[in-house]
């Protein structure tokens, strides 16, 4: 997998015993190797491979206590990308903590990159920003979060800072159509994201003989079989079911028909297919309102990321 804004590529690959991370900025051709513990997905040892003919006693990224922080979260965020990919992208964007002598101008292109980035995930970037890069944000129940003075100053510098590029700044003045954030159409809710946002797609005004009525479906898979579980642990490796078994109540009680069971769906397929069964229960059941939440499970991801 490989995820960029524009200053390079990460390439992240899980393996065998963790995450494998490569072209961090400002690290180019040094391998990051992290183990996972499976049972928690939390990142364990960590190890940096320079390139060949490095001098040993070259500085490494493992002497930057902050780019390990993000590096492990990085790590472990594999369990639920790409909502977490947040993390992965900023491994390809200069740190707005250094100061540099062009650090304002690398500051506001890695802010306006990340804000807009965040927005595309459905996240707050208020707070994946200030997650991301360890910023104070307080919270209190019914209010919304305050976020840090340095916060506002790297977001300020962003829409004062023009790219050379383009001519514009990085980021643009705050318009609520453009820097409101959406909730993604199907999700089980994610940590950063906002406490109140509007769908992406806005809710349609339904008609019809089920109209005012909710069909919430649940997504989960299927076990596979105890052999060839037995034969990928063997190898080191997990083996994941192959179909899809989908679960529905309707919010008035009303019995649902047996709904189907999606057979040889990947984890790369599953959103897609789960979509197109939204769909054709909307037609089935005109002017109802068909919500879907997929496991983690379903996504192929450890049974403990559930």
């Amino acid at each position: 997998m490989a995820f960029g804004m524009g200053f390079g590529e990460i390439e992240m690959d899980l393996t065998v015993t963790g995450v494998t991370l490569r072209n961090l900025y400002g690290w180019p051709r040094w391998v990051i190797e992290v183990d996972i513990d499976w049972s928690t997905w939390s990142a364990r040892t960590l190890r940096d491979i320079p390139p060949p003919r490095t001098r040993s006693n070259a500085r490494r990224p493992t002497d930057d206590p902050e780019l390990v922080r993000r590096i492990s979260k990085a790590a472990e965020a594999a369990k639920e990308l790409p909502r977490s990919s947040i993390w992965v992208v900023s491994l390809a964007l200069p740190t707005p903590h250094k100061k540099k002598t062009d650090g304002v101008q690398l500051r506001a292109a890695t802010i306006g990159a990340m804000y807009n980035y965040a927005l595309k995930l459905g996240l707050s970037p208020k707070r994946a920003i200030s997650e991301v890069y360890d910023l104070p944000l307080v919270e209190a129940e019914g209010e919304r979060a305050q976020p840090s003075r340095k916060y506002e100053r790297w977001i300020e510098q962003a829409r004062k800072t023009i790219n050379p590029e383009t001519g514009r700044p990085y980021l643009q003045a705050y318009n609520s159509e453009l820097h409101a954030p959406r909730l993604w159409p199907i999700g089980h809710g994610h940590p950063l994201e906002p406490r109140r946002a509007r769908p992406v797609f806005p809710e349609p005004v339904r008609e019809g003989q089920y109209a005012g009525h909710v069909l919430t479906l649940r997504v989960s898979r299927t076990a596979p079989p105890d052999w060839a579980a037995q034969e990928a642990r063997r190898r080191g490796s997990r083996m994941i079911g192959p179909d899809l078994v989908i679960e529905g109540a309707w919010s008035n009680g009303e019995e649902l028909p047996p709904l189907p069971v999606l057979r040889g769906v990947s984890p790369g397929e599953t959103p897609r297919r789960v979509q197109s069964l939204v769909k054709e229960l909307e037609g089935r059941y005109p002017g109802a309102k068909v919500t879907a939440t997929i496991s983690a499970q379903a996504m192929g991801q450890h049974p403990g990321a559930d």
